[in-house]
């Protein structure tokens, strides 16, 4: 039941043609929050902006693939906007840009709702004018999408549709979040629905992506995990960008020169004892061509 599930978002989703000229980036669980000791995007902010900088003059196209806002911990969703206003500035360069793409997750599945992007995202109030800005006008957000490369095809979705507490009853965990596991959290207890908290549920949801994609052939890019995930050629189609809250830095999924890898970025002290921030690739990039 769930991989047909699958197969309806695969076939309604927006495809995108790619070639070997084209540049990408894959990001995704951001959880961006309103700045107070819930907010688990503030410690990689810095490494977060960093990179996407270093994406947006190298001509990248963004994709931001779910959770970006975490809008269960959060139910003034204008307070993220005003908390993160550098970050959405920088998002707002790549949207202008045609050259940015939104899908939701789990935590911010009410983005599917176009009232509450118009109101929510569209503009901003300058403080300092007081007057409403343009921010990310006229943004769609989209359940899936498919990049085209020639006869493969690449799905990416979050991953959260085949995690059925998350997916089906996902205004039941926000309602947990919000009132129940968030001030639990303060005695470090974990909610136990989370699929990136809990081993078990995580490993569930890949075996279940895996599935999907080699059944259908389809080399398929999630998140929702938060375990960075390149499969090896011949085991299976199935990648994950990880995440952008790791304890030590983000990571995500490149696709250039029609090759993909996984890299991470991360604060590094150099020879002169100045911080800087350091990308690395975590696994060499692989042609695409190679996982037909």
């Amino acid at each position: 039941m769930i991989l047909k599930h699958l197969y309806k978002i695969y076939e309604n989703a927006q495809r995108i043609p790619i070639d070997d000229t084209t540049k990408i980036v894959v990001m995704s669980d951001c959880h961006r929050g309103a700045g107070n000791n819930f907010d688990n995007f503030l410690k990689n902010k810095n490494i977060y902006l960093g990179a996407l900088r270093h994406y947006y003059y190298r001509n990248f196209t963004y994709i931001e693939l779910g959770d970006g806002d975490d809008m269960w911990e959060v139910k003034n969703y204008k307070d993220i906007i005003e908390e993160h206003l550098d970050v959405f500035k920088m998002i707002k360069m790549f949207h202008k840009n045609k050259r940015f793409k939104m899908i939701y997750g789990n935590h911010d599945m009410v983005k599917k709702y176009h009232k509450i992007l118009k109101d929510n995202f569209y503009t901003y109030r300058d403080n300092n004018t007081n007057k409403e800005m343009e921010l990310l006008t006229d943004l769609e957000v989209y359940e899936s999408l498919i990049l085209e490369y020639n006869e493969l095809e690449i799905f990416l979705l979050h991953g959260h549709q085949v995690d059925f507490f998350n997916n089906n009853f996902w205004r039941l965990s926000r309602f947990f979040v919000r009132n129940i596991w968030r001030p639990l959290e303060y005695v470090g207890i974990k909610d136990p629905t989370s699929s990136a908290k809990k081993y078990n549920v995580s490993k569930g949801v890949e075996k279940k992506l895996q599935k999907w994609s080699n059944k259908n052939h389809k080399l398929l890019i999630a998140g929702h995990t938060h375990r960075p995930v390149m499969s090896n050629i011949g085991e299976s189609l199935y990648f994950n960008d990880g995440s952008c809250i790791h304890p030590n830095g983000i990571t995500c999924i490149e696709i250039e020169d029609g090759k993909i890898s996984l890299v991470k970025w991360e604060y590094n002290i150099n020879r002169s004892k100045k911080i800087n921030i350091k990308r690395t690739v975590l696994v060499q990039s692989v042609p695409l061509t190679l996982y037909y």
